[in-house]
């Protein structure tokens, strides 16, 4: 389930945004690997951070999911009043990436077992190293019947006695 919804994510992001170098399930990659993280810039990292469940019986549950998209890039142009008009272009195309995030994720189903995605905050991380991160989380809701059991449907054959009567006659 949990590998159903990166996959799926992933996998839309990668399609409708070409401006993403890398893309990948978050373990890690933009932590503790300063100064030479292991992703391309533009980078974009998918995580699910929390699934609060409530039962619905029958050993359903149905879950608000969190997700969190990580967008890195590492800004190494002026951005200033006097900076040339291609290194600002440049440097803010991680707000066209952000808003294209949105454009993407938000209001689509990953699958059937999953509500529409709502995004619920975007922020900046603060970092040491010159990389620009800013965080986007999205919750939708999932429903997970994996623990039912797997009813039985297949039936025994009936065998009629007057058949077994004629067959050992």
């Amino acid at each position: 389930m949990i590998n159903d919804i990166l996959t799926a994510i992933i996998t839309r992001l990668a399609a409708k945004e070409t401006a993403i170098k890398y893309i990948d399930e978050d373990w890690g990659q933009l932590d503790y690997y300063s100064p030479n993280p292991p992703i391309k810039f533009p980078g974009v990292l998918v995580d699910i951070e929390n699934i609060s469940w409530k039962n619905q019986g029958k050993l359903v549950q149905d879950g608000l999911m969190n997700i969190s998209i990580r967008v890195a890039d590492l800004k190494l142009t002026n951005t200033s009043l006097r900076a040339p008009a291609a290194q600002k272009t440049a440097a803010v195309s991680i707000w066209r990436i952000i808003e294209n995030i949105h454009k993407v994720l938000h209001g689509w189903s990953p699958g059937q077992q999953y509500g529409l995605l709502t995004r619920i905050s975007t922020g900046r991380v603060k970092r040491d190293d010159g990389i620009r991160e800013y965080r986007i989380v999205y919750n939708c809701t999932v429903t997970d019947t994996s623990a039912m059991p797997v009813e039985n449907t297949t039936t025994k054959p009936v065998v009629q006695i007057a058949e077994i009567k004629k067959a050992t006659q």
